[in-house]
């Protein structure tokens, strides 16, 4: 089998373990945040095809909306998913970094931007609501989720 097809398969079964775990945290919506930022920002720009990684961030953005009960399910956080995860993409494909500074400022940059448009395309499909802590838990968290996405990331020069 050929070695893309084996990763590309590791990474789907490690991002639907992430959605089912990002299901069953419900109750606890600061480390439910970050297992979704991971799964937008981390896991979706890896799978090398904007349909997949727009796909997969879509899904991450429903289940989130299914499982955080406050929000009204109408796609705010899909839309925020899919743009920030397909700009991430792209920017990774027209400059991937070879180091893992410049791939963590893309990665906090990125998970900013995603903060900043979840926010907004919620808050024009259902009303305003209240923020919360989550993007807190993403913010602190970063250098853990962070670095386990550069390890599932791999620089041009490291790919075999």
């Amino acid at each position: 089998m050929i070695r893309s097809t084996v990763r590309t398969r590791y990474l789907v079964l490690i991002a639907l373990s992430c959605l089912v775990g990002m299901y069953l945290l419900a109750p606890w919506p600061g480390p439910q945040a970050v297992i979704h930022v991971f799964i937008v920002l981390g896991i979706a720009p890896e799978l090398r095809k904007p349909l997949h990684c727009a796909l997969l961030a879509a899904i991450g953005g429903w289940i989130l909306e299914i499982a955080f009960r406050t929000y009204t399910g109408m796609g705010g956080t899909a839309l925020g998913n899919m743009i920030c995860a397909l700009l991430l993409w792209y920017s990774l494909s027209i400059g991937p970094p070879e180091k893992p500074f410049a791939y963590y400022l893309q990665l906090a940059l990125a998970a900013m931007l995603h903060i900043a448009l979840v926010y907004l395309f919620v808050n024009i499909a259902s009303g305003p609501h209240m923020l919360g802590y989550e993007w807190q838990w993403t913010l602190v968290l970063f250098p853990f989720w962070g670095s386990v996405a550069w390890r599932f990331y791999k620089p041009p020069h490291m790919r075999r």
